[in-house]
């Protein structure tokens, strides 16, 4: 019993020795821990400050600008959609001022399509590589509009590495659309054997698609070629 008691003193003497080591801690770091605790409140509130009363207001703005743009370019009203009403403002205006928010990043999308229509293919090149929307419908559409500005500027290496680009990037049926550009342009720099397999891959990866549809009288065009 008594060993008993003895341990338990022990233990107390431990905590109450825990207790003053961790007092003692406290009192000579008290200036310090109000100074980390100070810090970490400001930086929260700052963060919580930048959110809701910076970051959220620009994207709702943002987003108000882009959809006047938006409708511009869904009626082909391409110069408008690029440079604004005088009132809303066009792609250009929107990747200046809001280039960081969502809506900014998308206003270079459709600011590349935009270049690509009228005939600026350097342009829609490069604003469409800075497109970066992580979606895996726009974004293989961004490379595929920059494979078309690469035909357009003769550059056809570059041309099919993005259309390739574009098919593999979330497969789905719309690569096939890619695959053939892909094709076309394979023939175009007379590599046969890289035709026909993208040829190919179409008719059994896509069959339900409209590129499927009539891909054998390409695959037989390219054995042709193949044979001369």
């Amino acid at each position: 019993m008594s060993k008993n008691i003895k341990k338990e003193e022990e233990n107390l003497k431990a905590v109450g020795e825990a207790l003053s080591k961790g007092e003692k801690f406290l009192a000579e770091n008290k200036t310090k821990i109000i100074r980390i605790i100070t810090l970490a409140v400001v930086a929260v509130v700052a963060i919580l400050g930048y959110v809701y009363l910076i970051a959220k207001p620009r994207e709702t703005a943002a987003q108000e600008q882009i959809s006047a743009a938006q409708r511009y370019f869904e009626i082909d009203s391409l110069n408008l959609a690029l440079n604004g009403d005088g009132i809303n403002l066009g792609f250009n205006e929107i990747i200046e001022e809001y280039g960081s928010t969502k809506a900014g990043k998308l206003a270079h999308f459709y600011a590349g399509v935009c270049n690509l229509h009228m005939g600026n293919f350097e342009e829609a090149i490069s604003l469409l590589k800075d497109f970066d929307g992580q979606d895996e419908i726009l974004q293989a559409r961004a490379y595929c509009g920059i494979g078309d500005a690469y035909v357009e500027l003769a550059q056809f290496d570059d041309a099919v590495a993005y259309f390739m680009k574009a098919a593999n990037y979330r497969e789905n049926n719309f690569s096939a659309a890619y695959l053939m550009k892909a094709g076309l342009v394979y023939e175009q720099l007379g590599k046969y054997a890289e035709a026909m397999e993208t040829y190919k891959k179409i008719k059994t990866h896509y069959s339900k698609t409209t590129e499927a549809q009539e891909i054998d009288k390409y695959i037989e065009r390219t054995k042709i070629k193949q044979l001369k």
